[in-house]
């Protein structure tokens, strides 16, 4: 919410329904907001957020009614109102829709995409579909997500290349607002892989300068190239280089900004046992008193270990995130002073 209200404003601006925060159940990933018409553009400029879908409902018990004949007109003109709204504010045109729901594949389902697809005449697509339509069910009917954009925003047009293990770079954006870091930002970025983190940063703030560092030079490579397409690369210099001994000097950083191994996709749990207390040692060593760590992790238990009782680290914020079938841990540490 921190980019919303900071770009959109608050107010009437910008309206939070606090009854209605969508998702799967114990998943608060997802905030109905009440938009006006002129603000819809700036919402598909956020960079911290996934993707825009507009909200359709229907008090209906089962989305078998959905297919009565009032309506399913009444499904067809908001849907076709939701297309064109999205093709006038992004200028995006959509190819082919597709239905996601429980039981997709169900005879009721199938005749729904059918009818939404014949609404705004476009055919059905299951796999490759761009007008993503999801139905869920809710307490008092059925709702229609519309994804507004054929893309979610979190696909950058600057990823030329990706890593196994990448960070989602809405993610990797969000991160950067929650360090809340000084304009012309020095920060480093360990573990850098593609860049995600440290384009999204520069991107962010045209003064920041970053030197990320990863110990693959295929990484290293397909950063320099994703930073080059960013127009970031006079601020994005990446290197080849680990966890042990930073090239940065003592308290030289504003900033750390990491994504290090989870120990699946990249590295390995036994590793992390090791390689974890290295970057903590190295990150509070480079860091001025008042500088921030901003990272995310999916080792919960070797975090919350490392970072008991008295230490070098304040913990500014921390919260737990779906990315990619995890819930990992994104934090931010506040580099105490040492007398603290």
């Amino acid at each position: 919410m921190r980019e919303l209200h900071a770009r959109l404003g608050a107010g009437s601006a910008l309206r939070r329904d606090p009854a209605r925060v969508l998702g799967r159940p114990g998943r608060e990933d997802a905030v109905a907001l009440r938009v006006p018409r002129p603000s819809l553009a700036a919402v598909h400029e956020l960079r911290t957020v996934v993707a825009v879908q507009r909200v359709l409902r229907y008090p209906v018990p089962r989305p078998k009614a959905l297919l009565g004949d009032a309506l399913r007109r009444q499904l067809a003109g908001d849907l076709a109102a939701a297309v064109a709204d999205a093709t006038a504010v992004t200028g995006a045109g959509f190819t082919a829709l597709r239905l996601e729901a429980a039981g997709r594949d169900s005879d009721v389902m199938r005749r729904l995409a059918a009818a939404l697809a014949e609404g705004v005449g476009l055919p059905v697509d299951d796999d490759d579909g761009d007008l993503v339509v999801r139905a869920r069910p809710e307490a008092d009917g059925w709702v229609l997500l519309v994804r507004t954009t054929p893309r979610p925003l979190a696909t950058r047009p600057w990823r030329v290349c990706d890593r196994p293990g990448g960070l989602n770079a809405s993610l990797a954006a969000a991160l950067g607002w929650l360090a809340s870091p000084p304009a012309g930002v020095r920060a480093a970025n360990p573990f850098a892989g593609s860049g995600t983190l440290a384009i999204e940063l520069a991107l962010a703030d045209r003064r920041a300068r970053v030197a990320g560092f990863d110990l693959d030079p295929e990484a290293v490579a397909c950063a320099r190239r994703n930073a080059a397409a960013a127009g970031v690369a006079d601020r994005v210099e990446v290197e080849v280089g680990d966890a042990v001994g930073w090239r940065q000097g003592d308290a030289s950083l504003d900033l750390v900004l990491a994504d290090p191994p989870w120990g699946d996709a990249v590295g390995s749990r036994r590793g992390n046992r090791a390689l974890y207390p290295t970057f903590l040692a190295e990150a509070a060593r480079c860091l001025r008193p008042g500088g921030r760590l901003a990272w995310v992790t999916h080792e919960i238990e070797l975090t919350r270990g490392l970072l008991a009782g008295p230490g070098p680290w304040r913990v500014v914020h921390d919260r737990r995130v779906w990315h990619g079938g995890h819930h990992p841990w994104v934090l931010v540490l506040e580099r105490r002073a040492p007398r603290d």
